[in-house]
């Protein structure tokens, strides 16, 4: 990632470990607030009293904000790149490496939540799309998942995969 977005995660850290809930690392939080602002949706822990106009004095005394469009244009080139037109808003449970993801953005859509408890999935999820996904969903309060016209949710591959010896094939099969 490129100077600018590791001197905003660093800028907003210190505040974001006060909100992190259990299980999730503060830069998930950081990493939400910051394309929480580039793109105008609900910041995380709005219901616990953080609010755009704070995040936003925050950086800008860092010199960091000046606007929402040249604050937006400073992040960085993603792997993945969302589609130019952003016609709805969605959350990404459950979301593994972030594959159901790339589908929605290029359908027009702005992933707002992610969440993701496995740490190597949520450290390539991070290189693909630019945001550390949260951990537990169990651990989040609904309140503070922003708004979103869209709930995708990975499948649990475990039970049909190698790993889990593929336990649950056939009860799949049968049904």
């Amino acid at each position: 990632m490129n100077s600018f977005f590791q001197r905003t995660v660093e800028a907003l850290l210190p505040t974001a470990v006060n909100y992190a809930p259990e299980g999730t690392e503060a830069k998930a939080v950081a990493h939400q607030w910051l394309h929480a602002l580039a793109y105008g949706f609900r910041p995380f822990a709005e219901t616990q009293g953080i609010n755009k106009a704070d995040l936003i004095a925050l950086l800008t005394a860092e010199q960091l904000y000046t606007d929402q469009q040249s604050f937006k244009n400073k992040l960085p080139t993603l792997p993945i790149k969302p589609a130019q037109t952003n016609r709805f808003t969605f959350i990404d449970l459950f979301a593994g490496i972030g594959g159901m993801r790339i589908g929605f953005q290029q359908a027009g859509g702005v992933c707002v939540f992610s969440s993701e408890f496995e740490k190597n999935a949520q450290a390539t999820y991070y290189e693909n799309h630019g945001d550390h996904p949260f951990g537990d969903i169990t651990k989040i309060a609904v309140a503070d998942i922003p708004d979103h016209d869209v709930l995708i949710a990975g499948f649990p591959c475990q039970p049909f995969s190698h790993a889990g010896l593929k336990k649950n094939i056939e009860k799949l099969c049968h049904h």
